[in-house]
């Protein structure tokens, strides 16, 4: 079985090739396919900044964005619906310090006609043939809208000097859409982009658009001595940070042509870049020449002072504009923009953080440096700047600044005589409403987000779902909602009543849990800092002699690791040194210190994952909490018992009166009847086998074309495992749920080979995996629809598993965010085969397995399939 395996993927390797760009044409548009548009408008440039007309430029522009989606074709003609997705207008007008500003993505911070937005526009008819415009049905496009206006800076100095706030506005949509839809077939271009009319551009799509950036970069993986060159060739419609393995970031452009100075990497392990757009990346790699602020000097300075920040801050600007003007003074300017911004951000932050950490805050109020006039205040303006904003650029950027601005905000209003509880902490729901009250736009929705972050970390996910889900909801920025959900995935295997072995962390095979008492305890803590600081293991002490005192030494476990030198063993009792692949692990967990309070059994208790200090405090509390809780064992065996007698009578009755009243011959004509179901079953579940396995080879045959040997070599691993569960599970009439998750999971990954989307599974706090079976191969078809069709045509997007418990039916949701489906389409084999499969378990287990398939733009804002089924348990 293995030797024709291996000799399947080798076919399938060699008969490979390369992936090559496929150019999508007018012809190829199925129904469900999308293009967006964005018309732009430059006002005349008064601000400092960008005074080059590019269409991603955020001060003096107009930029509205269209959806064309395709509703409807046939033999003779192609029908697309308009709808607008988003406006964006900022301008300033001369002698006025301050921009008038509008953006239809946050929707509450402005007023303006809200119904325009997703709804539709435009409707066109094109003839195939000619691919002109056969009938135009125009809907009312008057857009109505009021400009906010946002003084520069953070804080306005001389407010009353410019009494009016808004601006009102209007918009004909048609005059921005009409010349665009009317090109969009005729302007479409051999290498698959669609030329349009002057100042409109296509910057995405339901499928791949055409390559206008590229970049051939090597050793980008943790382990350098792996020599990892990538050549690709992207399409991107703005300035982009894009990831390249595990260690690089690149900056591009569009129109970029990058590629590294491999033999330079190799003597110095620096990294240069060549080629149009290599500016703004050696820049990001060479920032650490001039942005490292924290030096030893001034870590050791305890308090810092005004004038040594200042001395800091004027070795820092004459560094950084020696950089530009010397080595950088080809540097775009768009990035140029983004690494001033960036050290404005950086030095406000820094200012904000040592006020507020200062014992002297008056010595700092007459320094200067918490003017809000002072150049790194004044020069900014946070609603917009966003667009010119890093995430990675050294010590900190816009992201650290509106964190730090928040808490800033926070002490201020504490500040106030009238608040006189003001050692009270406030709750996570009134930190998450304080912040939605300070901020509007993009700041709002970041540090709300950053303020989630924290709290899911130090309290548990039940506490703070409300406003979870709320920012799920509301937030239209995917790149922070995507970071919440995976933040929220990270930490759900830890939450209370969980297993510690449900998290998959190594250290709970060393743990010895065993089912006993549930009145005894183990307190674990982990920690991948490098030493062991002198505070947690005081803290160690005092716990084990408080736990000494209280005679609680037999029902308490102390686990303590730490990364310290093997020479301090005997020092730092009761640490363990935790191993160098258990830190690895929490580091690609995204964890650094890790308390866990649990049963013996391994069932979660308290978790704490902020910081690195060990405070069993609050572990200890709980722990006399529940020595003090009622014992209720006796009652629930009581409970038990009582329920176990008449239940046991009740299947005894059933099953008497069911033998009574059928014959030994109805009997043998049943079995029959369901022999002939059952081997039906079983050879559907024969044809799906190859299906699946078939999909799972083409994902690391796609690995191999890119010579990717390490890679290729784990997902083999991940492929046997996968196939190994696969043929296990093939004979059997039920599985395990937990089974079937993992199965999706190993699936999804290789999958992931092939495109860069992401996808998240949570399972319902009340569902035991490991209880609960079903039909094996069940859901496998629809996932594999989903990649297939909202995932395929345009090489990335999002898939989102769902599984929840209520009521004994087991509800199973299967989201993506592709183009959708086709009512009348009948599906591939994997859907026609579970349909059947349906039926046959309806007929041996009368249990009907509920199905729904739909649009969610029948429901939703957004594209794509949602996939529902119901298992009654």
């Amino acid at each position: 079985m293995k030797t024709a395996l291996l000799l399947l993927l080798l076919f399938l390797v060699n008969s490979g090739s390369a992936e090559t760009f496929v150019p999508y044409t007018p012809d190829s548009l199925k129904k469900g396919d999308w293009v967006e548009i964005e018309s732009v408008h430059y006002y005349p440039y008064i601000a400092p900044g960008i005074e080059e007309k590019v269409p991603w430029r955020a001060e003096n522009i107009r930029r509205v964005i269209f959806k064309a989606t395709v509703t409807d074709l046939n033999e003779h003609t192609l029908t697309l619906d308009y709808t607008l997705k988003n406006l964006y207008d900022c301008r300033n007008e001369a002698g006025k310090p301050g921009f008038y500003y509008f953006d239809s993505r946050y929707r509450q911070d402005f007023t303006f006609d809200h119904e325009k937005v997703g709804q539709r526009l435009l409707r066109v008819i094109y003839d195939r043939d000619s691919r002109e415009v056969q009938t135009l049905d125009k809907q009312e496009t008057i857009f109505s809208y009021s400009k906010n206006y946002v003084p520069f800076g953070v804080r306005q100095a001389g407010l009353s000097t410019y009494p009016e706030t808004t601006l009102q506005d209007s918009l004909l949509l048609d005059k921005q859409l009409i010349p665009a839809a009317q090109t969009l077939l005729t302007g479409w271009q051999e290498e698959g982009m669609p030329r349009l009319a002057q100042n409109a551009r296509i910057i995405d799509a339901s499928f791949s658009l055409p390559p206008n950036t590229e970049f051939t970069c090597s050793h980008v993986n943790f382990d350098l001595s792996d020599d990892s060159t990538i050549h690709k060739k992207i399409f991107i419609a703005y300035p982009t940070e894009y990831k390249v393995g595990e260690r690089v970031t690149l900056l591009l452009t569009p129109g970029d042509s990058i590629t590294q100075d491999k033999e330079r990497f190799a003597t110095t392990h620096k990294r240069h870049y060549q080629g149009r757009g290599s500016e703004q990346n050696n820049i990001q790699y060479s920032f650490r020449r001039f942005a490292d602020i924290y030096d030893p000097d001034m870590r050791s300075l305890n308090p810092i002072t005004p004038d040594q920040v200042k001395k800091a801050f004027q070795t820092r600007d004459s560094l950084f504009q020696i950089a530009l003007e010397k080595d950088f003074k080809h540097l775009d300017p768009y990035w140029r923009k983004v690494f001033e911004r960036s050290e404005q951000y950086f030095e406000g932050m820094f200012v904000l953080e040592f006020y507020m950490r200062a014992t002297d805050k008056q010595a700092w109020q007459e320094s200067g440096l918490l003017d809000w006039q002072a150049p790194y205040f004044a020069s900014v303006n946070p609603l917009i700047d966003f667009a010119y904003s890093l995430q990675k650029t050294g010590a900190a950027t816009y992201y650290y600044f509106l964190y730090a601005y928040s808490i800033y905000k926070r002490q201020e209003f504490k500040s106030d005589n009238l608040c006189l509880n003001k050692q009270r902490k406030l709750s996570p729901q009134e930190e998450y409403s304080l912040n939605k009250q300070l901020f509007s736009g993009f700041p709002k929705y970041m540090t709300t987000g950053s303020t989630l972050q924290q709290l899911m970390h130090t309290n548990t996910l039940s506490e703070i779902e409300g406003d979870y889900n709320d920012f799920i909801r509301s937030c239209p920025d995917t790149s922070l909602t995507n970071l919440l959900k995976r933040t929220y995935d990270k930490l759900l295997p830890f939450e209370t009543g969980k297993n510690i072995r449900e998290s998959g962390l190594m250290i709970a095979d060393s743990l010895h849990l065993v089912k006993g008492s549930d009145r005894k305890y183990i307190l674990l803590f982990l920690s991948r800092e490098q030493g062991l600081p002198a505070p947690n293991l005081q803290n160690a002490l005092d716990c084990k002699k408080c736990l000494e005192s209280e005679g609680l030494v037999s029902i308490v476990q102390l686990e303590l690791y730490s990364k310290f030198q093997s020479n301090n063993t005997e020092r730092v009792k009761p640490f363990k040194a935790i191993s160098d692949l258990q830190i690895e692990e929490l580091r690609r967990k995204g964890l650094g210190a890790v308390t866990i309070l649990m049963r013996e059994d391994g069932t979660i208790l308290y978790r704490q994952f902020t910081g690195w200090r060990f405070d069993p405090k609050p572990a200890l509390a709980i722990i006399q909490n529940d020595l003090n809780r009622e014992d209720e064992s006796f009652n629930d065996f009581l409970k038990g018992f009582k329920e176990g007698v008449l239940g046991t009578l009740l299947i005894a009755a059933i099953i008497g009166i069911a033998y009574y009243f059928r014959t030994k011959e109805k009997q043998k004509k049943e079995r029959n009847r369901r022999r002939i179901r059952e081997l039906e079953l079983r050879a559907i579940r024969s044809q799906m086998n190859p299906h699946f396995i078939f999909n799972a080879l083409s994902s690391i045959q796609n690995l191999i074309n890119r010579s990717a040997s390490q890679e290729a070599n784990e997902y083999l691993i991940d492929f046997s495992r996968l196939l190994r569960k696969v043929l296990a599970t093939s004979e059997k009439k039920l599985v395990p749920l937990s089974d079937e998750i993992e199965q999706l999971q190993l699936y999804l990954k290789l999958e992931q080979l092939r495109f860069p989307f992401s996808y998240s599974l949570t399972v319902d706090k009340n569902i035991e995996p490991d209880a609960i079976e079903i039909p094996g191969m069940l859901i496998q078809p629809f996932v594999e629809n989903a990649v297939k069709h909202g995932i395929a045509p345009r090489g990335t997007g999002e898939i989102i598993i769902r599984l929840s418990l209520q009521d004994q039916l087991l509800t199973i949701d299967i989201i993506d965010d592709g183009p959708g489906i086709e009512t009348e389409a009948e599906g591939g084999f994997g859907i026609r085969a579970i349909s059947n499969e349906f039926e046959i378990l309806k007929d041996l287990y009368n249990t009907e397995i509920g199905i729904t398939i739909e649009n969610r733009q029948k429901k939703e804002s957004v594209s794509g399939c949602h996939v529902r089924l119901s298992i009654p348990l």
